[in-house]
Order: structure tokens, then sequence, then C-alpha cells
């Protein structure tokens, strides 16, 4: 009885587990497929169009294909317009290494977008999705002065600086500040990095 029960529970968790979740040509909705790595067996999955009436809703899988089964890592569902040319690669955390960035919709004037970042570790093989980087506005990396530069499209244009901590959370640095004909972007970075530099140090004695 005992082996009865023990084969009942491999063949449920054989048929739970050992799926194919990529290459579904039946599969509800459009699926595209973005391979960060060399190693093409890791591959990352957005399934668009997955629910009637929402064209913006989406399901991501992360994980590695096989030939009857894929290892999904992660699973994830978000509001994500599908459009083409949605990727693009570009370092964030000023390791040489191109993250993965993914739109995800527009807001505003329109000019406003948001997107997703995906920190890339090609040794390890790994994607780490840094929370809450799509609150910033038309992100770009400075690499100079290693900051991220957020810029967006309102009554006034403005900038805001940002970097990630230690535990890949975006944090604002300084105020953000108005766009103006005579503004000198690089020497306006340089000088809210200086300030805040001189504020750190007072507030530490």
């Amino acid at each position: 009885m005992s082996k009865i029960l023990y084969l009942i529970f491999l063949l449920i968790t054989t048929n739970s587990f050992a799926q194919k979740i990529f290459r579904q040509p039946v599969a509800r909705g459009a699926w595209q497929y973005v391979y960060p790595f060399k190693d093409t067996s890791y591959v990352l999955a957005i399934q668009h169009l997955i629910v009637d009436k929402e064209p913006a809703n989406a399901n991501i899988y992360f994980g590695k294909s096989g030939k009857t089964a894929d290892k999904i890592f992660w699973k994830e569902n978000l509001d994500m317009r599908h459009i083409s040319g949605n990727i693009t690669y570009e370092d964030y955390n000023n390791d040489d290494i191109k993250d993965l960035l993914i739109f995800e919709d527009t807001g505003g004037r329109g000019g406003n977008s948001y997107y997703n970042l995906y920190l890339v570790n090609p040794k390890n093989h790994t994607l780490t999705k840094v929370k809450d980087f799509d609150n910033i506005v038309n992100p770009s990396y400075n690499k100079k002065h290693k900051v991220i530069v957020s810029y967006g499209l309102t009554g006034t244009n403005y900038y805001q600086l940002y970097r990630l901590n230690k535990k890949h959370i975006p944090y604002k640095i300084g105020e953000h500040f108005d766009e103006t004909d005579d503004l000198d972007l690089d020497k306006k970075i340089a000088s809210i990095l200086k300030k805040t530099i001189i504020q750190n140090h007072t507030s530490k004695r």
C-alpha cells in the first residue's frame, strides 16, 4: 500500500514540476524569448496578452530549458505593455556587465517611460530584479559619476539622481532640479554629489 501511495505521489510531483513552459506553440498569449547569457539554455520568457481586454498584462518566467521539462527559477506577473524593441542592455551597477532593461509602460505626456531592471550575473547565470526601479522615469546611467539619471517630462522638465544600495534598491541623491536653457548637467551632477558627500561627512561627526 505504501508503495502505491509513493508512486501516486511521484506521479503528481512529476506532473507538477516537470513541465515545458518555453516553446509551447498552443500556449495562450504572445511569447517573447530573451537569452541574457552565452548559454542559451537559460531563458527569460515574457508571455504577453494573457488576459482578454488587458493588453498590458504579462507573465515573466526565468528558467533553464530542457528537452522534456523546463526548470523555472522564478515567475512574476506584471502590467507590461507589449511593444517591439522593448529590450535593451545597459550597465546600471558599474560592474562593466550590461544589465537587462525591459520596457513596462508610458505615462504623463507620453514621453515618460518606465522600465524594469534585472542585474545580470553571467558567472552564476542569475537575473536579480531591482525593486521599485519602475518608479524611475526615463532612466539612464551616467558612468562618469556612477549615478542613475531620471528625466521627467512634466509642466517643467526635471532631473533626479539615484544610486543602488547594497540590497540593489534605488535611493535618491539630493533634490530634483529643473531643466533650464543654461543648465550644465555634468557640472550640476558633480555639484550635487559633492554636496551630498559633505552632508554625510558632517552628519557622522
